[in-house]
C-alpha cells in the first residue's frame, strides 16, 4: 500500500515535470529553419483538416510525418482549447510571436485547423522515440485493411509477426525483429500508456490483451524497434507497441457491424464454413470545453476452423492385430516420420463483449487527466472434437489410455487400433472437450500536459485484474459410451498487475536550447495464483481433488529509474545519451507446492545514439543494453494436459543483451525509403526448450548461453506516386537467427529414440529469413478506394534440432504468402449521417499454410459503418 500511495501522489501531485513520450526530443531544441520542409526530431507537422474518413478522423495528411517528428503542442488529439485562446493563437501565429504559455509560434496549418474544424489538429501526434526506428499505422490505413480485431492492424508492418489462428484468437502472440512469437516477454503493448502486454504468462499464453482495445477506437498505432530508449525496460528487445485511441471533441455516434465468412478443408472430416460476426457502438461528447466522455460497446461472436489433429507420430508397425478402422488419413509428421491422423479438435466459439469508458478533463488548455475502464466478458468452448474413425460396424473408435512411449521398445509395441493392417494408438482423452471462462477489469488514470512553458509530464497508473479465469478439459468425448464426466480445470485465483509511470522532460534543460532531458520512474507488480483441480463432472464443472504438484504462486516487481539527454551540437547532428537502473525481485513462489527462494536482481542499461541528418537524409546509430527479467510464468507456473506438460525454472537468469541498429534514410515527397540494418547478441536468452516429443509432450524453461540475430531491413513508403491516385508501400526483412552458444540438450524424440543434441549453430525456432509485405492503394475517387496488399514470410524451424524439415503438414512452420482486398465507398448523407461499405477478402489465393496450428484459409467480409 505504501508503494500504490507513492505512485498516486507522483500521479496526481508532482509539481516539476517530463514529457510525454510524445516529446521525447524537444520541439524547441531541434526546431529547424524551415520548419515543415525538415523530418529531424522536432519537426512540427502539418495538420490535416480533411474530415472525409467516416468517423471523423482526418486522413493522413499529403506530408506524412516520418517517424521521429513530434508536436509541440501535448495530447493534441485530445484537448480542446477555447474560443479566446484560439482567436489569440490565430493572431500570433500570423504575427511570427510566440502564443502566450508556449515555446513556439503556431503553425499556420494547425491554426487553419482550429478554426475551421475547433480542434487543435486532425493527426495523432506521432510517436517520438527518435533513437529507435518506428514505423505508424494511421486510421485511414486501418480502414483500408480487412481488421476485426486490434492486432490485425500491425500484420503488414515491417519486421512483425503475429500468429493470429482465425479472428478472435485469444493467443494471438507477437514477434519482432529477433523476438520468436513465443518468446511473447520481448515484447510491449500499451494503450494510451496502460500496459496490455501480459507478463504474467508466456509462449502461447502470453499474448497480449489485444481485446481490451476495439479496433474502431484506434487513431493511430506506432510500432516502436528495439531498447534503445532508455524509457522502455528490457522487455522491449523486440520492440513496443503504441496505442493511441481517440478522444471526441464534439458530440458524434458511431455504429458498425460486419459478418466474415471462412470455407475451409484440409485433411477431409475437417472442411466446413465458418462464420463469425462483429458489433461496434460508440458515443462521445465534450461538455464545457473541460469534460470529455468517450463510452464503447465491442462484441465479436467468431468460429475457428480446427486448430489442432490428433496424430500418431510414434512410429507406425505392419502387425496383426488391433481393432479395424476406417477414415484414418496417412500424413508424414514434420520430421518426416509416417504417422496417421485420426481427428481433430473441431472449430473454437469465441464470444467476446468489451466495455469501455473514457473520461478526460482539461484542467487548463495544456494539461488534462484521462481516466478508462474497460471491462471485458470472454468466453471459448472446443466441444465439436471430431473423430474420423470408424469401426466395421460403422460406430465411432474412441481408442484407449494414453500409452507408454519414452523409448524405442516401448514405442514399438503395436497399437490399438489397424488402418489396413498399419498398427496405430489412437489416445481416448484427447476427443474431449474443452471451455473456458474470463472476465477482465482493467483501470487506469493519465496526467499528460504541460505545467508550465518549460516542463511537461506524462503520468499512468493502471490495474489490471482478472476476476474469474477458469479453464477446463474433458478427458472424455461426450459421445463416448464409456464417458465418465471426469476431467480437469485450471483457474487462476489471482492474476494481476500494477503499474506507474512516470515520465517528466524539458526542452531546455536550465535554459539552455541545445539540450533535452527526458527522465522518471516506473513500478510495476505481477502477482499469480494457480490451482489445477480434478473435475468429477465437466458439464457442471463439479471440481474433486486439488492436483498433486500443479499449485503455482508467485510474485515479481520491478523499480526502475531512467534519464535520457538529447544533445545538438552541431546544426545536423544530435547525441543523446541515456541509462535505465531497475532493481527486480521475485517473491513468494511455489512451484508444485514447493516454495522457492526469493531473489533480487539489479542490473544498469546504457543507450545511446547519435544522429546526423542533412536535408532530405537520415542516418542514425543506435546502441542499447537491455536486461529482460524472467516472468512469472518461466519462473513458477507448471502446467500439464493430457498430452503436455511444462515446467516452469525458478532459477532463471535475466537475458543480457547488447544491441546496434543503423538506419539511413531518404525523404521522398509525400514518402521516404528506409534501410534499418540490426545486430543484437543476447546472454543467457531464455526459451522453453522440448524435452520429449511425441504422444506426451514434455518442456522446460532454460537459460540458453548465447544468440545473435543479424537482420537487415527496407522499407519504401510512398503516396501518390508521381501524382498518381497510387499509394503502395513496401518492406522486406533478411535475417538470421541462430545459437551461438547452446551446449547438449537431453531430447527423446516422437519413437522415443535417444536423440541428445548440441544446441551450438543451430537456427532459433519461429524465426523466419524472410519476410515482406506490400500495400498498394487505388484512390478512385474520394469517397471509393480500393486496396491490394500482401504478407510473405519464408518457413523457419519448429524444433530446436532443427530435424523438422517437412513443410505444409500439421506442426510445421511453413512459409505462405497472402494476398487481401478490400474496397471501400463512403457516402455522406443530406441529414448529416456518414456512411462506409466495405468488402474484403483475407487470402485471396487460399494459400494453405500452418503456424504449427492451419492459418485460416479464404475468408470473405463485409462490413457497414455509419456515424454523426
Amino acid at each position: 500500500m505504501k508503494t500504490l500511495s507513492l505512485a498516486l501522489a507522483g500521479l496526481l501531485g508532482i509539481s516539476s515535470v517530463w514529457a510525454a513520450d510524445n516529446t521525447e526530443q524537444p520541439a524547441k531544441l531541434l526546431q529547424k529553419k524551415s520548419a515543415t520542409a525538415t523530418s529531424k526530431p522536432g519537426t512540427l507537422i502539418e495538420a490535416s483538416s480533411n474530415d472525409d474518413t467516416l468517423d471523423g478522423h482526418s486522413a493522413q495528411p499529403d506530408t506524412s510525418p516520418l517517424p521521429g517528428q513530434e508536436k509541440r503542442l501535448m495530447a493534441s488529439n485530445t484537448t480542446q482549447p477555447s474560443t479566446d485562446e484560439k482567436k489569440k493563437d490565430e493572431a500570433t501565429a500570423q504575427s511570427g510571436e510566440k502564443a502566450p504559455g508556449r515555446n513556439k509560434p503556431v503553425p499556420v496549418a494547425e491554426k487553419e485547423t482550429v478554426f475551421k474544424e475547433m480542434v487543435v489538429t486532425g493527426e495523432v501526434e506521432p510517436d517520438t522515440h527518435y533513437t529507435s526506428p518506428s514505423t505508424r499505422v494511421t486510421r485511414e490505413q486501418i480502414e483500408r485493411q480487412n481488421a476485426q480485431t486490434t492486432e490485425e492492424v500491425l500484420k503488414y508492418q515491417p519486421s512483425l509477426q503475429i500468429r493470429q489462428r482465425y479472428v478472435g484468437d485469444p493467443n494471438g502472440v507477437l514477434g519482432i525483429r529477433g523476438a520468436d512469437m513465443f518468446s511473447t516477454a520481448r515484447n510491449m503493448v500499451y494503450a494510451d500508456g496502460l500496459p496490455l502486454h501480459n507478463f504474467l504468462q508466456a509462449t502461447f499464453n502470453g499474448a497480449p490483451r489485444w481485446s481490451l482495445v476495439g479496433p474502431n477506437e484506434i487513431d493511430a498505432v506506432d510500432i516502436v524497434y528495439g531498447p534503445f530508449s532508455a524509457e522502455y525496460s528490457g522487455n522491449s528487445i523486440g520492440g513496443v507497441i503504441n496505442i493511441k485511441t481517440r478522444m471526441p471533441r464534439k458530440q458524434e455516434f458511431y455504429v458498425e457491424s460486419s459478418v466474415f465468412i471462412q470455407p475451409f478443408k484440409i485433411y477431409g472430416p475437417d472442411s466446413g464454413t465458418f462464420i463469425g460476426d462483429r458489433q461496434y457502438v460508440a458515443y462521445g461528447n465534450r461538455f464545457q470545453d473541460k469534460l470529455t466522455v468517450y463510452l464503447a460497446y465491442n462484441r465479436l461472436e467468431a468460429q475457428s476452423h480446427p486448430m489442432s489433429y490428433f496424430i500418431d507420430n510414434s512410429g507406425l508397425h505392419d502387425a496383426p492385430g488391433g481393432t479395424p478402422v476406417n477414415g484414418g488419413i496417412r500424413t508424414p509428421d514434420t520430421r518426416g516420420t509416417p504417422s496417421i491422423i485420426y481427428g481433430d479438435t473441431g472449430p473454437e466459439k469465441v464470444n467476446t463483449n468489451l466495455f469501455k469508458v473514457k473520461l478526460g478533463y482539461d484542467i487548463n488548455s495544456e494539461l488534462q487527466t484521462i481516466f478508462t475502464a474497460a471491462y471485458e466478458d470472454r468466453t471459448r468452448n472446443g466441444n465439436s472434437v471430431q473423430n474420423f474413425l470408424t469401426n466395421a460396424s460403422g460406430q465411432p473408435f474412441w481408442g484407449g489410455p494414453t500409452p507408454t512411449c519414452n523409448s524405442p521398445s516401448t514405442c514399438a509395441v503395436p497399437g490399438n487400433a489397424s488402418l489396413n493392417g498399419t498398427r496405430f494408438d489412437v489416445v481416448q482423452s484427447g476427443f474431449g472437450g474443452n471451455q473456458d471462462k474470463r472476465e477482465t477489469l482493467n483501470l487506469g488514470l493519465q496526467l499528460r500536459g504541460a505545467l508550465n512553458p518549460n516542463w511537461n509530464i506524462d503520468s499512468t497508473i493502471s490495474y489490471f485484474d482478472v476476476l474469474k479465469d477458469t479453464r477446463a478439459t474433458a478427458f472424455f468425448n461426450a459421445n463416448d459410451p464409456t464417458n465418465n464426466g471426469s476431467g480437469q480445470i485450471q483457474d487462476f485465483k489471482k492474476f494481476n498487475w500494477l503499474n506507474y509511470d512516470l515520465k517528466l522532460s524539458t526542452p531546455a534543460l536550465f535554459g539552455n536550447e541545445k539540450i533535452s532531458l527526458l527522465g522518471g520512474y516506473h513500478f510495476d507488480l505481477y502477482t499469480l495464483s494457480f490451482r489445477q483441480y480434478a473435475l468429477t463432472d465437466y458439464n457442471t464443472l463439479t471440481r474433486g481433488a486439488l492436483q498433486a504438484n500443479r499449485n503455482n504462486d508467485g510474485q515479481t516487481s520491478t523499480h526502475a529509474v531512467f534519464a535520457q539527454s538529447a544533445y545538438r551540437f552541431l546544426p545536423d547532428w544530435d547525441l543523446t545519451v541515456g541509462a535505465r537502473q531497475e532493481w527486480w525481485s521475485a517473491m513468494n513462489g511455489v512451484v508444485g507446492s514447493t516454495s522457492v527462494p526469493d531473489r533480487e536482481v539489479s542490473a544498469l542499461s546504457p543507450k545511446v545514439s547519435l544522429g546526423y541528418e542533412p536535408g532530405p537524409w537520415k542516418v542514425r546509430y543506435s546502441f542499447g543494453r537491455a536486461h529482460r527479467f524472467p516472468v512469472i510464468a518461466e519462473l513458477f507456473q507448471s502446467l500439464s494436459t493430457p498430452t503436455s506438460v511444462l515446467t516452469a525454472n525458478a532459477l532463471l537468469k535475466p537475458e543480457n543483451g547488447v544491441h546496434h541498429n543503423f538506419m539511413v534514410e531518404y525523404r521522398l515527397q509525400k514518402g521516404y525509403i528506409r534501410v534499418n540494418a540490426f545486430r543484437d547478441d543476447i546472454k543467457d536468452a531464455i526459451q522453453q526448450v522440448q524435452r520429449a516429443s511425441g504422444v506426451l509432450t514434455s518442456s522446460a524453461f532454460q537459460n540458453i548461453d548465447q544468440t545473435s540475430t543479424t537482420g537487415v531491413e527496407l522499407i519504401f513508403d510512398q503516396r501518390r506516386i508521381l501524382g498518381s491516385k497510387f499509394d503502395f508501400s513496401f518492406n522486406g526483412t533478411w535475417m538470421n537467427a541462430k545459437v551461438d552458444k547452446g551446449g547438449l540438450v537431453v531430447f527423446t524424440d516422437p519413437t522415443g529414440a535417444n536423440a541428445n543434441f548440441n544446441l551450438d549453430g543451430k537456427q532459433r525456432i519461429r524465426l523466419p529469413h524472410w519476410r515482406a509485405n506490400f500495400f498498394a492503394t487505388y484512390n478512385a475517387t474520394e469517397a471509393w478506394d480500393i486496396s491490394l496488399a500482401g504478407r510473405y514470410t519464408s518457413d523457419s524451424f519448429n524444433d530446436l534440432d532443427n530435424k523438422d524439415h517437412v513443410n505444409n503438414v500439421f506442426g510445421a512452420q511453413s512459409d505462405f504468402f497472402f494476398m487481401d482486398f478490400k474496397t471501400n465507398y463512403r457516402y455522406k448523407f443530406q441529414n448529416g449521417l456518414k456512411s462506409r461499405f466495405s468488402f474484403g477478402i483475407t487470402n485471396l489465393n487460399n494459400d494453405k499454410a500452418w503456424v504449427f496450428h492451419p492459418y485460416p484459409q479464404r475468408t470473405y467480409l463485409v462490413e457497414a459503418a455509419f456515424s454523426y
